[in-house]
């Protein structure tokens, strides 16, 4: 297997050194209500500590702050908020986007610090006074902080989400920011979480020795996380842990990733997957097993998630297709105009909650079918939940408004929610689908993303649709052939002497395909000690923050 080392360097050249080559040729629009956005979360979605949530304001003026809202939840949009301004900076090395990845990157430190404990993150740590500490009066599973956190609180009933999202924003701002303390702090976080988290079996223990709802870490997870770990560390002894894990989880990953469920109970669960996922994409060092875990996600996971009109998730999907090749081409091109369209019509900063009449669409029937029957099994309906939903995904234009888009099911009815334009949310939908779109060029502004292909050990590969689609030897700047007796890989290519004029990669022949990564699934539980229906990585309604967009801790 290639040395993780090698993939991290061609990353680094690829992006962070050649980003400035490439910052340019925006949309005017789609990039200034990005920065519009920024602009917001710089201002008040970020204050306190640092931890990115919804604001509710004292009036519709939005200029001074009651409360936040979700801040249980605050550590995966923190993490997500990490990862856009690192892909910022790579794209056009603004010296504000460097700051931001420190300052977020030391704010997920705290998260991690101010328990106490190696292995226990936190959901959200903030000053222990208002507005920062209004949103859960009596909290039990707030916390005030000791020693030099004093005059702090943080959140605990800590479950897998906000560990997969750490893991992802660190690794992004290790790999675009060369600040050494930075960096330092985060190899030696990922050891001790990674070392804690194996002692305990893969289960999420707090520091008094409990156990929450989603606390289980599934093999996809362990898989990430090993490899992020792998890759900032560059210490072969990681780079074993994920060798041998890989070998242990290889053929139980098809049955602990199914998501067929996700669909229609647990929707916001796909969110997740994505920082689970996009770093193996990105990351993995060898073609075979990357092909193996691809075609995996692709048929448990991916099919329940295209044609959605979801802009996040298609740039992660056309990343891979971009690194293994082979998805068709009219496909793609789809995705580039549906990302460009969602991301024109959605609303601009300040985003603010608004009542919608969403059109009506014909329902899907399975769902139909589900909520009559359930209906007859009271006890069964407890633990499968399924209610009439639409056929086909709404436009983004005709969806309920919401805190975070991608994680509500875009096949909603009706829309319940108020009208209550003091409340803001944090826009990490927008900007999430924005940078990403742009780092693989489903956006337009010539995002570094090119070859990086894993069987392919140049530095500087000049594809930039990818080394298989069209024959990764008549273009490329190999100086001999990726598949011959002779082949120049480290790893194999999976074709001994292939000339692919269609690609060898793990995208088979399937239209459909979803989230490998979550173990978000309802039709599995992959956890020790999870006492979820099905092994959810959010937080569900029995989780500390009552599911992913349902306000957070619910303490």
């Amino acid at each position: 297997m290639r040395s993780v080392c090698t993939v991290l360097i061609i990353f680094v050249v690829a992006t962070t050194f050649c980003g400035l080559a490439w910052a340019e040729n925006f949309d005017p629009y789609l990039h200034s209500k990005a920065y519009r956005y920024q602009d917001w979360v710089r201002q008040w979605h970020t204050s306190g500590l640092g931890g990115v949530s919804d604001i509710v304001f004292t009036d519709e003026t939005r200029q001074e702050i009651l409360q936040t809202w979700g801040s249980g939840d605050s550590t995966d949009w923190t993490a997500t908020y990490l990862v856009t301004q690192a892909i910022r900076y790579i794209v056009t090395g603004e010296q504000q986007a460097r700051d931001e990845v420190i300052r977020i990157a030391n704010y997920l430190h705290i998260v991690h610090d101010i328990t106490g404990d190696p292995g226990y993150l936190a959901r959200y740590a903030a000053p222990n006074m208002p507005p920062w500490n209004v949103e859960y009066p009596d909290c039990d599973s707030c916390y005030a902080a000791e020693g030099e956190y004093e005059g702090d609180f943080w959140i605990g009933h800590e479950s897998r989400d906000k560990y997969m999202h750490w893991y992802w924003g660190l690794t992004w701002a290790y790999l675009a920011v060369d600040d050494e303390d930075m960096r330092s702090t985060i190899r030696q976080d990922f050891v001790e979480v990674l070392e804690t988290l194996m002692a305990n079996n893969w289960v999420i223990i707090d520091p008094w020795g409990d156990i929450y709802s989603g606390a289980g870490i599934g093999p996809d997870l362990r898989l990430s996380f090993l490899l992020q770990t792998a890759v900032v560390t560059d210490d072969p002894y990681w780079r074993q842990m994920l060798d041998e894990e890989y070998e242990r989880s290889k053929n139980i990953l098809w049955f602990t990733t199914i998501a067929f469920f996700n669909k229609y109970m647990e929707y916001f669960a796909f969110i997740n997957s994505q920082a689970v996922m996009q770093p193996i994409f990105m990351l993995w060092p060898d073609r075979e097993r990357l092909e193996h875990i691809y075609r995996i996600w692709y048929i448990n996971n991916r099919q329940w998630q295209e044609h959605t009109h979801n802009a996040f998730f298609d740039a992660v999907y056309y990343g891979a297709c971009l690194r293994l090749g082979g998805c068709p081409e009219k496909e793609l091109r789809f995705i580039e105009e549906d990302a460009y369209h969602g991301l024109t019509v959605m609303y601009d900063a300040p985003n603010y909650q608004r009542q919608k009449t969403c059109s009506e669409l014909p329902l899907d029937p399975f769902s139909v079918w589900a909520d009559e029957f359930l209906s007859h099994f009271p006890a069964l309906e407890e633990i499968i939940d399924i209610d009439p939903q639409t056929a086909e995904a709404h436009e983004v234009e005709d969806r309920c408004w919401t805190s975070t888009l991608w994680e509500v099911s875009p096949y909603h009815i009706s829309c319940d929610m108020d009208d209550n334009p003091a409340h803001v949310t944090h826009g990490m939908d927008y900007l999430e689908a924005y940078w990403m779109g742009v780092y693989y060029g489903v956006l337009p502004g010539n995002g570094p993303y090119g070859d990086d292909d894993p069987t392919d050990d140049d530095t500087a590969d000049d594809d930039t649709g990818d080394d298989d689609t069209a024959d990764d030897d008549s273009g490329d700047d190999d100086s001999g052939d990726d598949d011959s007796g002779a082949d120049d890989d480290t790893a194999e290519d999976d074709d001994a002497a292939d000339d692919d004029t269609t690609d060898d990669d793990a995208t088979d022949d399937d239209t459909a395909d979803d989230d490998m990564a979550g173990d978000d699934d309802t039709a599995e539980d992959d956890d020790a000690a999870d006492d979820d229906a099905g092994g959810d990585d959010a937080t569900d309604d029995d989780d500390a923050g009552g599911g992913r967009g349902g306000g957070g801790c619910g303490c």
